[in-house]
Parts: structure tokens; C-alpha cells; sequence
């Protein structure tokens, strides 16, 4: 498997925008939590994600391991904080991604 590598200044590029695209096409929801899968990053890059969730966007992260592969957990607390910044960017076909506890409705 090939792991992808981040770069150090992404923290300066990973904008709303680009954190809408990556929920969209990453992003996993239950009702309490958004997962992002990242299963093809190392521990530490996953890491250096979650740091940048957590700096720029204040967003409450952790690391969980699905088959033992690392991916980032944004919990419930967090997740109307994430809707202000993405919702804008969102394509409603995605919106679902965003409900608390509900899968098929829209915002």
C-alpha cells in the first residue's frame, strides 16, 4: 500500500473550500461523529491532519483505527462548528454528511 505524504504547509491551503471537497468524497457520518477516512496516510500524518483541524478550525479530533488503519474522528461537539464552515461549499447530495443522527435529510 502507498502511503501518501502531507506536506508541512497545508495548514496554509486546506481552506473551507478544500475541507468541503475532502468531507464530500472522505467523510463517513454517524450520529455522533464525522469520520474522515485516511486510511492511507502513516499515524503521523494523520496526526499532523488532526493538528490542523484542531488549530485552524478548532474542531474537537482524535485518531480512531479502523482495521488498524489510522482515520480522523471529528465528534459531535464539534460537528455544528464544521456545518458553519462547509455548508456553504457543500452540493446538497452530500448535506447528509452533516445531520447529527439523521442520514437522509437535508439541511
Amino acid at each position: 500500500m502507498v502511503k501518501k505524504k502531507i506536506k508541512e504547509d497545508l495548514f496554509f491551503y486546506l481552506s473551507p473550500i478544500a475541507l468541503a471537497y475532502w468531507i464530500m468524497s472522505d467523510g463517513v457520518s454517524t450520529k455522533y461523529r464525522l469520520t474522515i477516512c485516511t486510511d492511507n496516510y502513516s499515524v503521523t500524518e494523520v496526526v499532523r491532519l488532526i493538528n490542523i483541524l484542531i488549530i485552524r478550525y478548532d474542531l474537537n479530533c482524535s485518531i480512531h483505527y479502523c482495521k488498524g488503519l489510522p482515520r480522523i474522528y471529528i465528534k459531535a461537539s464539534s460537528l455544528n462548528k464544521l456545518r458553519t464552515i462547509i455548508s456553504p461549499h457543500i452540493i446538497p447530495f452530500s448535506l447528509y454528511k452533516l445531520q447529527k443522527g439523521k442520514r437522509n435529510n437535508i439541511l
